[in-house]
């Protein structure tokens, strides 16, 4: 908090600084198990082999991270793109995996059609999303509420295709993007030729109130709340005997409540929102239209039997909802962060 002044809250750096640690603790654990059993890389399995590519990867990432805040002569164009390359080639080319990292991600890609049709749909929403932006840019205004829930939507329609067909490749997918959301902010903090400027100018132009800091934290962390059960779930990819996922619901939290839930809110609360709660500008349509969008989607999926809750399960599913629902009318942190994990420990008591 000393060194990036304004770009978190206790909270928020709290729950970061134990994010990271934790982190690093079981990428040093996994790196100590691949040395003393090496030839046990032969025989992982699909999701121990892209969990190893996707942590070493990006602890590589914040070594890079790290060193750039350290040392400032990095910070040169002629310095830090070497160390990218370098970054890039230690991800992909490093012997963390049999086979190497690039061919073991390429064999699964081209394993089944469904991925590759995924793959082409993704590329749909980057090509959305750059849209947008170049808009936004000609457009010489603040986005407004409703523009920048446009991402929540985009990632709405990244996870729920990828968490109820193709988890695994979404799980190596969210790593990816992980990686390239933290490069194009180190070129625009960084003011790296020739798209520091562009990107500095898109962040402005979208930042709300809470982008005080030099680090884009928002859009950050709306893809860490998506991601976050899915990272942090043992064998988040497990099928049952009818090909569903079994824990499809708590993976869905980070979805549910900022994709669903907090985009409702915002734009029914900002547009219809009469009545505040009390010391916050929150208004009680946002949270009622909070718990019916999160709610909403629930009831499809167990209808469309992706998920199958009883009477019991359904009651934890709305105490969470409408808990989560309070936390977002309340909290002065960020929601893309916070809401995520209060919705993923109540829905996993269930």
């Amino acid at each position: 908090m000393r060194d990036l002044p304004k770009s978190f809250t206790y909270g928020e750096a709290s729950i970061l600084t134990q994010g990271i640690f934790l982190f690093v603790m079981n990428t040093l654990i996994m790196g100590y198990h691949l040395i003393v059993t090496e030839p046990a890389k032969e025989n992982a399995n699909e999701m121990q082999t892209l969990s190893t590519i996707m942590m070493f990867a990006l602890l590589w990432l914040l070594l890079v991270c790290t060193s750039l805040l350290a040392c400032q002569f990095l910070r040169k164009p002629f310095i830090f793109y070497p160390i990218m390359m370098t970054f890039v080639a230690a991800a992909t080319l490093a012997p963390v995996t049999k086979p190497l990292p690039v061919i073991a991600v390429f064999e699964f890609i081209f394993q089944d059609r469904m991925r590759l049709y995924i793959i082409l749909f993704y590329v749909a929403l980057v090509i959305a999303t750059v849209a947008v932006v170049c808009w936004q840019l000609r457009n010489a205004q603040h986005a407004t509420t409703s523009v920048r829930k446009l991402f929540h939507i985009f990632m709405v329609l990244v996870y729920i295709p990828g968490l109820l067909y193709e988890c695994a490749f979404l799980y190596i997918a969210s790593g990816v993007a992980m990686a390239l959301i933290t490069i194009f902010d180190l070129l625009r903090i960084l003011k790296m030729p020739p798209l520091g400027e562009i990107l500095e100018k898109a962040f402005h132009s979208f930042a709300d109130e809470k982008d005080a800091g030099i680090i884009a934290f928002t859009p950050m962390c709306l893809l860490i709340g998506c991601s976050l059960p899915i990272w942090i779930m043992p064998c988040p990819c497990a099928i049952n005997e009818h090909g569903l996922n079994v824990k499809l619901l708590p993976l869905l939290s980070g979805v549910l409540t900022i994709g669903f839930g907090d985009t409702a809110a915002s734009v029914i609360g900002s547009k219809y929102g009469r009545n505040k709660w009390k010391n916050s500008s929150r208004s009680v349509e946002g949270s009622v239209a909070f718990v019916l969008y999160v709610l909403l989607p629930i009831l499809i999926l167990n209808l469309m039997e992706f998920v199958q809750l009883n009477v019991v399960q359904w009651s934890v599913t709305v105490v969470a909802t409408l808990i989560s629902a309070l936390v977002e009318a309340r909290t002065d942190q960020i929601d893309n962060l916070v809401l995520p994990l209060i919705f993923y420990i109540i829905i996993s008591l269930c």
